[in-house]
């Protein structure tokens, strides 16, 4: 990664900062990954109990508040969860867990699972949670429920009253 100072800007290269900036990006990626590594060993070991936190939803909301607290926690939580039910060869193609949010209904039926995440990335080769959205809808199609105005006995009583 590139430390820059307002000096050393402008003998700067594209290529020099663009490495860096793609460096940089990756480095996230692989941190937020660790972090959800920490997070289950701070879930499954009860190492909240020692913060004096009395869950670990207690825990995240006191001290990881700033960093979207539980529901982000939950959140890259289900991440690991999709990931983990991918075969090797098809986990690279999720490079961050925002990527799973489409896919998060898949996670008990990983044969549709694997077969979106290969849809997907046979069109791309790095595919966006567009990308899995859109995979998703071609394999396991969700479906509209009807709404009240929609109800067919609703739009029967409405004739017969006002008909």
């Amino acid at each position: 990664m590139l430390t820059l100072d307002r000096e050393q800007t402008t003998a700067l290269d594209y290529s020099v900062v663009n490495t860096s900036i793609q460096e940089t990006f990756t480095a996230i990626d692989r941190f937020e990954w660790q972090a959800i590594d920490e997070l289950r060993l701070m879930r499954d070991n009860h190492y909240y109990f020692d913060g004096g936190h009395i869950s670990f939803e207690a825990y995240c909301e006191s001290e990881l508040t700033k960093h979207g607290g539980y529901r982000r926690v939950r959140d890259l939580l289900s991440a690991k969860k999709v990931v983990d039910t991918l075969p090797e060869e098809l986990r690279v193609k999720i490079t961050k867990p925002s990527q799973t949010r489409p896919l998060l209904r898949l996670v008990k039926t990983p044969d549709k699972l694997h077969e979106v995440v290969a849809i997907a990335a046979k069109e791309k080769p790095f595919p966006t949670a567009a990308d899995f959205a859109k995979a998703v809808q071609q394999v396991a199609p969700t479906t509209k429920r009807a709404t009240k105005t929609e109800n067919p006995k609703t739009q029967i009583c409405f004739w017969v009253i006002f008909g």
